[in-house]
C-alpha cells in the first residue's frame, strides 16, 4: 500500500473527528463587575433612626504611670469598688529603690564634705584674722566651702527626685469609685502615659450613653435634642437628651453623647443601648427619592437596577420599572416601584442586565 496515501487518509479522519466533536472546553466565568451605587432615601416628614451605643460613666478618669516599667502588683479587677488612696497597680521597684539608696549615700557624703569644708573655712578665717594665714589660703577655703554647699544642695535635689521616681511606680485611686476597665496585666511592661486603669465615680445621675452617628445624619443633630434610649438587658426605655455632638469622625461615625432622664440605679457602665433619633419635620409629606444617575429610560419607560444582596456577599442586579415625578436636590421623587433603603446602581446602566452578578464599589 502506498504509505503517503495512508498518511493522507489518517490526517483526513483526524480533521473530520476534530471538526465534528463538540467543544467541551468550559468557558471561563466572567469576573464579577464592581459598580457604583446609591441608596433610596426618604425626604420630608419625620423619620426615626435607631443606632446602637453603650453606656459609660460621665466622670471617667484614665489613670497611667509617669514612668515605664514592669507591673509587679495588680490589686484590682473590673467592677471592683475602691477607696480613695487605695493602691491599684505597682511597677517593679528594684531599680528605683537601688537608685534611691545611692542618692541617700551621695547626700550623706556631700553633707560630710560640707561639714569638713565649713570647719576648715572657720579655722582658716580665724588664722587670717590673726595674720597667721595668707589671703590666698582664706580665698581657697572660702571657694572650697562654696563648692561643698553647691554639691550638697545638688545631692539633696537628686535625692528628692529619686524619691519622686519611687512614688511614680505606684498607682493610687484619686477618688472612691468603680474600676471600669483594666488595660494591662501582671508582668506586662508598660510605657509612660499609657492608660492602665479607667475609674468612674459611683453616684446618681452619672451614667450617659455614647453612640456613633453616620455622616449623613450628624448635621441634623443638635445639643439638647430629645432622644429615646432603650436598654435591652433591662427591657426598659428612658427619655433622654443630647449633651455633646462630636466634630471629628472615628471609623466613619461621629460620637454623640446623650444623658437620660429618670435614670435607673440598675444602669451600669458598659451596657448596650439602642438610641432613637427623630429627623425632619412631621408637618411635611414623606417622599421617596432616588439618585438622578440611577434612573434610565427605554421603550417601556423609566427604570433602575436594584441591587439585591445574595448569600455569597455579592449582589444581583434586578431591572425594576419605576414612576418618577419632580426632580429635587436629593434626586427624582419616586411614585411607585421603590422602597426606602433600596440599593441601586448609579453608573454603567447600559452594561448591566437583569440577573447580572455585581459587587459594590467603595465610595
Amino acid at each position: 500500500m502506498d504509505l503517503p496515501h495512508i498518511t493522507r487518509v489518517v490526517l483526513a479522519l483526524l480533521c473530520i473527528s476534530i471538526a465534528c466533536s463538540p467543544d467541551e472546553t468550559p468557558q471561563s466565568e466572567l469576573p464579577i463587575k464592581p459598580i457604583k451605587y446609591g441608596v433610596v432615601q426618604i425626604s420630608g416628614g419625620q423619620v426615626t433612626r435607631t443606632f446602637n451605643g453603650i453606656t459609660r460613666s460621665g466622670s471617667e478618669t484614665n489613670l497611667s504611670f509617669r514612668t515605664g516599667g514592669l507591673i509587679s502588683k495588680m490589686n484590682i479587677s473590673v467592677g471592683q469598688r475602691v477607696k480613695k488612696g487605695q493602691l491599684l497597680v505597682q511597677l517593679d521597684q528594684k531599680d528605683v529603690l537601688l537608685a534611691l539608696d545611692q542618692a541617700k549615700l551621695d547626700a550623706q557624703n556631700a553633707q560630710v564634705q560640707l561639714e569638713t569644708a565649713t570647719s576648715s573655712f572657720e579655722r582658716t578665717k580665724q588664722l587670717y584674722q590673726g595674720s597667721n594665714a595668707s589671703l590666698s589660703d582664706y580665698e581657697k577655703a572660702k571657694s572650697t566651702l562654696s563648692g561643698a554647699q553647691s554639691s550638697y544642695e545638688i545631692a539633696l535635689k537628686r535625692l528628692d527626685l529619686q524619691r519622686s521616681q519611687v512614688t511614680y511606680t505606684s498607682l493610687y485611686a484619686p477618688m472612691g469609685g468603680i474600676v471600669s476597665a483594666v488595660n494591662a496585666e501582671l508582668n506586662e511592661v508598660v510605657n509612660p502615659g499609657q492608660t492602665i486603669v479607667v475609674m468612674s465615680q459611683e453616684k446618681d445621675g452619672d451614667i450617659e450613653a455614647q453612640v456613633g452617628i453616620p455622616e449623613k445624619y450628624i448635621n441634623q443633630i443638635q445639643q439638647g435634642d430629645e432622644v429615646v434610649v432603650n436598654v435591652p438587658s433591662l427591657q426598659r426605655t428612658f427619655e433622654g437628651f443630647i449633651t455633646e455632638v462630636g466634630y471629628s469622625t472615628s471609623s466613619g461615625t461621629y460620637p454623640v453623647i446623650t444623658s437620660m432622664n429618670d435614670l435607673s440605679s440598675e444602669i451600669r457602665p458598659g451596657m448596650p443601648v439602642e438610641i432613637s433619633f427623630s429627623f425632619g419635620d412631621e408637618q411635611q409629606v414623606k417622599q421617596i427619592t432616588v439618585p438622578v444617575k440611577a434612573v434610565g429610560e427605554d421603550d417601556l419607560g423609566q427604570f433602575v437596577y436594584v441591587l439585591n444582596k445574595v448569600d455569597s456577599g455579592y449582589y444581583v442586579a434586578s431591572k425594576t420599572t419605576i414612576e418618577v415625578s419632580n426632580l429635587t436636590s436629593n434626586g427624582f421623587i419616586v411614585r411607585t416601584g421603590l422602597e426606602e433603603d433600596n440599593i441601586v446602581a448609579v453608573a454603567g446602566l447600559r452594561t448591566l442586565y437583569d440577573g447580572m452578578k455585581v459587587k459594590l464599589l467603595n465610595h
